[in-house]
């Protein structure tokens, strides 16, 4: 029975043994060489997916733009009777308080020290 034992126990342990830790190392570094440079390429695929979604935007933006401008402003049809027929009053300011204007203005302007 103990025979048995240490063949089995020899027997799983020889596959370990066989493999060299240089091998083992060079497969891990591989691994993570691999997953390094897939997450590098999902990376740049999702910076193209943005810049094109960026440049769609900017397309859609710019269409939207010109299409505002093609379209002329409602301009209201001309009718005469609506016009004002009466002339505006303007602002108008006595001649008396003008003159008395320009002279205080006159006299200011005299007095210089």
């Amino acid at each position: 029975m103990r025979a048995l034992v240490i063949l089995a126990a020899l027997s799983f342990a020889a596959p370990a043994a066989a493999q060299d830790t240089w091998a083992l190392t060079a497969q891990r570094d591989a691994e993570l060489h691999a997953q390094a440079q897939l997450a590098r390429q999902r990376e740049v695929e999702l910076n193209n997916r943005l810049s094109t979604l960026e440049a769609t935007v900017q397309t859609n933006q710019a269409l939207s733009d010109i299409a505002a401008l093609r379209q002329r402003p409602a301009v209201p049809a001309y009718d005469p009777k609506a016009v004002p027929t009466t002339v505006p009053k303007y602002a108008s300011i006595p001649d008396s308080v003008l003159a008395d204007s320009n002279a205080r203005v006159r006299a200011a302007a005299a007095n210089r020290r």
